[in-house]
């Protein structure tokens, strides 16, 4: 991994990492006042919306070596992207290590390109429900130029992982497809 690289995903991580931690931190800080059980909800939620987010981004850019089941990944998926709808239209029982980060990854990056828009998992593919142009530095990224901000860093990861898995990774009209 190149030093940009390097810097554009850590810029990507600690963006991606805030929202759920200063709504935590918030929530513990006005705990220190009073208990109050609204105020221990928001904590709760801010703390398995980042774990989720966590466990998602681990298996999108750090992968194990095992298969993972459907019903696995699909969960870490719902709860890494929490608040985007997601219809699973995978049949494929398990997927190998470089497969299952691939689709946690693209998961991962079409929510955050499109925050709250439906998406849809196939066995090639992760689509919105509508058609819409993925970023240019995007695009490129995912054709293995370097990346020139975070977004593209995530796409130039799961280019490599791609890479790896013997898969193509390309832009389509309503999100990417693989093959």
């Amino acid at each position: 991994m190149t030093t940009d690289l390097a810097g554009l995903m850590v810029k990507w991580l600690t963006h991606d990492l805030a929202s759920p931690i200063a709504t935590a931190m918030t929530a513990s800080e006005l705990l220190s006042d009073a208990p109050d059980a609204e105020i221990n909800g928001l904590v709760v939620d801010a703390t398995k919306r980042l774990a989720g987010r966590l466990r998602l981004i681990r298996a999108a850019l750090a992968p194990g070596q095992s298969p993972m089941g459907a019903i696995a990944l699909e969960n870490l998926i719902r709860e890494g992207i929490d608040g985007t709808p997601l219809t699973w239209s995978r049949t494929t029982a398990d997927a190998d290590a470089p497969t299952a980060a691939l689709i946690a990854g693209i998961a991962l990056l079409l929510a955050d390109l499109r925050r709250g828009q439906p998406l849809t998992i196939t066995e090639t593919g992760i689509h919105w429900r509508a058609p819409h142009a993925l970023p240019d530095a995007v695009t490129a990224a995912l054709s293995g130029h370097p990346a020139t901000d975070t977004r593209a860093a995530v796409a130039q990861m799961l280019a490599a992982t791609a890479g790896r898995a013997g898969l193509v990774l390309n832009p389509a009209a309503d999100g990417v497809v693989w093959s």
